[in-house]
């Protein structure tokens, strides 16, 4: 066997255990006809194999260096590091596959231009360390709850990890850029080591375990939308903690124990923090705002009046006893 079947051969193995030829499936599923980045010509730029039955990938992707957007959702793939040296790849989907590991995310030489990478619904396990410029990886539906070795990236803005298995928000560090974390049906019981997402403007917590608070909330001073709905916080007194986030203006968190033993917690919550504009869903109006003001200086009126009877009541109870001594 010469040297140049030799080499050929590991590549006619990956095809035939896949029984797709893929130079064929590859040319029939390209599109998006344009100039290329390094303006060395037009080439097509997209290709779109989804639920092509594809369940391995070849060595073959790589004769196609100009894609920029690769569409690999409803396969059967378990890995995706033949993907890696594609040096203008921005957009990955490889949604509801197989995938057990990202293991080629830790590689600083591999996928130089990838900025989108959607894992959604895989096999995954565990995060490790992501070494490659991703702007947004989605994650939903996985199984992560070991996160031990992920180290943060300084290029990632939205992160969402929606319905896996995630117990701690300790390790979301070194992520300097986040703007979004989406962490829903996890299992989160406390709120502890956010105070480093200096960046973070949405973060989502729906259907967790948190309980209630630290005594003093991190000051995340770029925070627009917090979501904790369906949670486990017994007391309103927790929500009142939030008023220290200067920037908050949606706040979602019906579905908590609280609400059945504080039936006027919107209103509360309008004159505690002025600055909402969406609390459930509910936009905060200038009329809803006027009825929480009355809300509040009835209640305030009411204890006003119980405090003065109390004390009335108090000097009686003095008088009383001081007539007894008299006598």
């Amino acid at each position: 066997m010469s040297k140049k079947e030799a080499k050929k051969q590991p590549k006619q193995q990956e095809e035939s255990k896949s029984k797709i030829n893929f130079e064929e499936l590859i040319m029939n599923n390209l599109s998006g006809f344009k100039m290329v980045q390094d303006n060395s010509g037009y080439h097509f730029t997209i290709l779109n194999l989804n639920q092509k039955n594809v369940d391995v990938l070849t060595q073959t992707f790589q004769n196609y260096k100009y894609i920029e957007s690769i569409d690999l959702s409803g396969n059967n793939i378990s890995e995706i590091v033949q993907l890696s040296q594609l040096p203008y790849l921005i957009r990955l989907n490889v949604e509801g596959n197989n995938i057990k590991d990202l293991k080629s995310l830790a590689n600083e030489e591999a996928f130089k231009s990838l900025k989108y990478l959607n894992a959604a619904s895989n096999k995954l396990i565990e995060l490790g360390p992501i070494k490659v410029p991703l702007i947004q990886l989605n994650l939903n539906d996985n199984k992560i709850e070991k996160m031990d070795t992920f180290d943060g990236n300084p290029k990632l803005r939205q992160l969402y990890l929606k319905r896996n298995k995630i117990a701690a928000l300790t390790q979301f560090q070194n992520l300097p850029e986040l703007k979004e974390l989406k962490l829903s049906e996890n299992k989160i019981k406390a709120i502890q080591g956010i105070e480093l997402l200096t960046s973070i403007q949405i973060l989502q917590l729906r259907k967790n375990l948190i309980e209630g608070f630290d005594e003093t909330f991190p000051v995340l001073e770029n925070i627009v939308h917090f979501d904790i709905r369906e949670n486990k916080i017994d007391k309103f007194d927790e929500i009142t903690k939030l008023q220290i986030l200067p920037n908050l203006k949606r706040l979602l968190y019906k579905g908590n124990p609280f609400e059945s033993k504080s039936p006027n917690y919107l209103l509360d919550t309008i004159n505690i923090m002025v600055r909402l504009e969406k609390i459930n869903n509910i936009f905060v109006t200038k009329q809803l705002k006027e009825k929480a003001f009355s809300f509040a200086k009835d209640k305030y009126d009411r204890e006003v009046e119980q405090k003065r009877l109390q004390e009335e009541e108090e000097r009686a109870k003095e008088a009383a006893l001081a007539a007894q001594q008299d006598q």
